[in-house]
């Protein structure tokens, strides 16, 4: 059995949407749905420049799976999704 899909969060200090999907993330890895982590795009040049205002982006995997906002019913989906695939 594959472990755990791994979410990374693309998110940059004092953003709100970015407190959100933290949240829905964090709900979802509690109750054992994946690993995660949140990545801080000011923190890194490239990834500023990449990223800029436009986040939070939401990776599964590194795959770029949602922008801006994204609920804890359609993150739960394609965790599921995901999880049906590697196995």
């Amino acid at each position: 059995m594959a472990g755990l899909p791994h979410v990374k969060v693309m998110s940059r200090r004092q953003c709100c949407l970015c407190e959100e999907a933290k949240a829905v993330v964090a709900t979802l890895s509690e109750q054992g749905m994946c690993s995660w982590e949140t990545v801080d795009v000011d923190r890194d040049k490239a990834l500023l420049v990449r990223y800029g205002m436009d986040v939070p982006v939401i990776l599964v995997d590194d795959q770029p799976m949602f922008k801006h906002r994204v609920t804890a019913e359609e993150l739960c989906s394609h965790l599921q999704h995901v999880q049906e695939e590697a196995a």
